[in-house]
């Protein structure tokens, strides 16, 4: 019971990622209205966008060791761990970037939170198909 209740929940955050809201920036924005509030929403929207990561994580874990059961072998649980790593220092140097370039237009920390939420509910949706495929 507790995984569908989380399944379901981690897909509706990855709807709202893809819906007319996608960029952070402007959901915050909309629910602030000022830089403080907005960078304190922003803090808030990764962390519960990690959250879903990690549940997704233990979705696609858990599909890999049976994939890897009935295979014999360790190949899946070992590729997601690689990937996972992989986009973790691709995610950290990416949106260092970001910030770095983010300009007058929108202060650099703002800009790198907002990209780490994007990447974090794009790859949340990627393990979650990593899931689907699996089963």
């Amino acid at each position: 019971m507790r995984s569908i209740f989380l399944v379901a929940s981690v897909l509706a955050a990855c709807a709202l990622a893809r819906g007319a809201l996608a960029d952070p920036i402007l959901e915050c924005g909309l629910l602030a209205g000022e830089n403080i509030a907005v960078g304190d929403c922003l803090r808030t929207q990764l962390d519960i966008s990690h959250r879903a990561m990690i549940e997704a994580q233990e979705l696609a874990l858990g599909t890999a060791l049976q994939l890897d059961e009935r295979t014999g072998t360790e190949v899946a649980v070992l590729g997601l761990e690689a990937s996972q790593q992989a986009w973790e220092a691709y995610r950290d140097v990416e949106c260092q970037t970001v910030g770095v370039f983010a300009g007058d237009a929108t202060p650099a920390e703002t800009a790198q939170l907002a990209c780490e939420i994007r990447l974090t509910r794009a790859r949340t949706d990627a393990l979650l198909r990593l899931t689907s495929l699996g089963s």
